[in-house]
């Protein structure tokens, strides 16, 4: 047989061959011999009775998890503590691949009893490396929404609303700690609590903000934030515990064991989001965060993932991801807190967290109605006990609402919430003039607040009237927008203060004098307050010229500004120069060539003969720029 002819036949051979499919794995059959689960707990067996020894209390292998790409395993175990209690965890076998020693600090932490010794820590290890299960379940990594097939499930980490045709399990490699616990009843909140929020926008706002969280998946926003930000004693800490008591809260503490602290580092409050996915966080005092990281909290909490890290092996881990509605208080905003890292804010950052006053305006600090209290301390009071008593019992039922009503229409039901949510930010705009983008992004986040709340209204977990909710969030609205200051983008106010600021710190030190040989014949003529003023310093790193002209467009003598182009980059640094320089054209206060090759190329600036120095080129300052505090816009 030639060589040809044997491949022919081992290449016949390849093609003929059916390929092997997997069964369902199995617990080894020797799995029975080395281990015995007994009443008494599981035993490490021995060929000598007398080597035999007791390895952990029983438990029992309830399923394998898996996820939904049929990765990150782990086995979901049940068992009862001392007290006869259950519990349930899942478990990765990522976990199983050293010394089991985090699942064996989570089943000491749950009651069950276990051996001390080498052995048998080894012998456990083994035990769970081998066991096997023929019931699935389906496991994921974080709390909040999860498409199982095309049926969406909202996970809690003791609770699964919806119905996903498969158990669904929450499965970290880190315990979460039991926020989203229950105290009372939806009808102990409605009656107690929801009804002191009537009449009061910020704190039927911050309800509305705790049912809002679990709506933005839904309609497929991304996160963000309001900052209640106000004095101290003013109520902001109380409208935050309103708001935590709709979602959870730990005995002993109520509703404020659900609240979180700014101060953390950023990698810790990562952590914390993907624990509050799509829910509700709660950041008390923004004035403890480190005022360098606090630009960068924000655009991480709202982006919805965390900073990408290596692993051991040099490649990138899978960061965490998340979608969090996060209501913070402070006596700051954030631009205060990034002045204090000497850092500008960015309007991306103003978008994604809000700074909304905590006063409501009525004389009464955050409380507009104190419902028959004699003053506002006595209204925090009862409400501090209130909040202490009854939690976690609203969120429940409004997500067993929302899965069932997804789940009956998964294509259309999202449309239809964000139709709502959109005619509701139409209304709420509907007279306001050059509202832009920005105002429309952080306005459809208020109109999606005040459609939870309505939601929850329809539901009658709250006890409101119909459009209360609604209305609060158009109440906050309209506050953050007049906090605002103005109805464009931030970028153009921005510009414009930097560029006035600009002038008015380095106008006397940084701006050339610009004087134009004067005959003396005219000189002698001229009127005392058609010269400059008299000074006497040495200008320094030069950012342009000025120039004393008797007429300018305020009326009067002044000093006109001309910007260099390196003087125009360093006062609208960390801006678009060239957006912000179109802006302040429209605003007239930088005035565009009128005629010749600069004007008919669009160019902003212009050629000049400046007294003693070659051609430059030069923007012009608008004299209006200075006449007023005010933003033009």
């Amino acid at each position: 047989m030639t060589s040809d002819t044997g491949k022919r036949r081992v290449r016949k051979a390849i093609e003929a061959a059916q390929p092997v499919v997997p069964t369902a794995i199995t617990a080894p059959t020797y799995l029975a011999s080395r281990f015995t689960m007994r009443a008494e707990g599981l035993f490490r067996n021995s060929d000598d009775p007398n080597k035999s020894y007791w390895v952990c209390g029983p438990f029992t292998v309830e399923a394998e998890l898996r996820d939904g790409e049929r990765r990150n395993w782990g086995l979901l175990i049940s068992w009862r503590d001392r007290d006869g209690n259950l519990h349930e965890e899942a478990v990765s076998r990522a976990l199983f691949a050293g010394e089991c020693a985090e699942v064996r600090a989570r089943l000491a932490d749950g009651g069950m009893t276990l051996n001390g010794a080498q052995s048998a820590r080894q012998a456990l290890g083994e035990y769970l490396n081998l066991v096997a299960s023929p019931r699935r379940a389906r496991g994921v990594p974080r709390v909040g929404w999860h498409m199982v097939g095309d049926r969406p499930v909202f996970v809690l980490p003791d609770a699964t609303f919806g119905d996903p045709g498969e158990r669904v399990i929450l499965q970290t490699e880190t315990r979460e700690p039991p926020l989203f616990n229950v105290s009372g009843t939806t009808s102990d909140w409605r009656d107690n609590i929801g009804l002191l929020c009537c009449g009061n926008s910020r704190l039927l706002f911050a309800a509305s903000c705790a049912f809002a969280g679990a709506v933005l998946g839904i309609v497929g926003e991304d996160g963000g934030g309001f900052n209640l930000r106000g004095a101290s004693r003013s109520g902001k800490s109380t409208v935050l515990k309103v708001a935590a008591s709709v979602c959870g809260g730990l005995a002993g503490s109520g509703a404020s064991g659900f609240i979180r602290q700014w101060r953390a580092t950023g990698n810790g409050l990562e952590a914390v989001a993907a624990m509050h996915s799509d829910s509700l966080l709660p950041l008390d005092e923004m004035g403890q965060v480190d005022a360098r990281d606090a630009g960068e909290i924000a655009y991480m909490l709202a982006n919805g993932q965390a900073k990408a890290r290596a692993g051991r092996s040099g490649l990138a881990r899978p960061a965490l991801r998340f979608r969090v509605l996060f209501l913070s208080t402070g006596e700051i905003g954030l631009a205060d807190k990034n002045a204090e890292a000497g850092k500008g804010t960015k309007a991306g950052q103003e978008v994604r967290l809000a700074d909304l006053p905590s006063d409501a305006g009525a004389g009464l600090g955050a409380f507009e109605d104190l419902h028959e209290h004699e003053n506002a301390d006595a209204f925090v009071r009862a409400l501090r006990d209130l909040t202490s008593k009854f939690y976690g019992a609203p969120l429940r039922a409004f997500l067993e609402m929302l899965a069932r009503r997804w789940g009956q229409d998964t294509a259309s039901y999202p449309d239809a919430l964000r139709d709502r949510a959109g005619e509701l930010l139409r209304r709420w705009v509907a007279n306001l003039s050059g509202a832009g983008g920005q105002v429309r992004s952080v306005g459809f986040r208020f109109a999606l607040v005040g459609l939870a709340g309505e939601l929850a209204t329809e539901a009658a977990l709250t006890g409101w009237q119909t459009g209360a909710a609604a209305e609060a969030a158009r109440t906050c609205f309209l506050a953050w927008l007049a906090e605002r200051g103005t109805n464009g983008a931030r970028e153009d106010s921005q510009a414009v203060a930097q560029l006035r600021a600009f002038i008015l710190t380095n106008g006397s030190a940084r701006f050339d004098v610009w004087a134009d040989p004067v005959p003396p014949s005219d000189a002698a003529q001229a009127p005392a307050e058609s010269a400059p003023p008299v000074e006497r310093f040495r200008t320094m790193k030069r950012a342009g010229w000025r120039k004393w002209e008797q007429a300018l467009e305020t009326g009067g003598p002044g000093w006109r500004y001309f910007l260099t182009a390196e003087g125009k980059n360093e006062a609208l640094a960390g801006l678009a120069p060239r957006d912000a320089l179109r802006k302040m054209v429209d605003l007239g206060h930088i005035v565009p060539p009128d005629s010749g090759t600069d004007a008919e190329r669009g160019n902003l600036s212009k050629l000049y003969n400046v007294p003693g120095h070659p051609k430059v080129r030069l923007y012009q300052v608008g004299s209006a720029l200075l006449s007023s505090t005010e933003d033009s816009d």
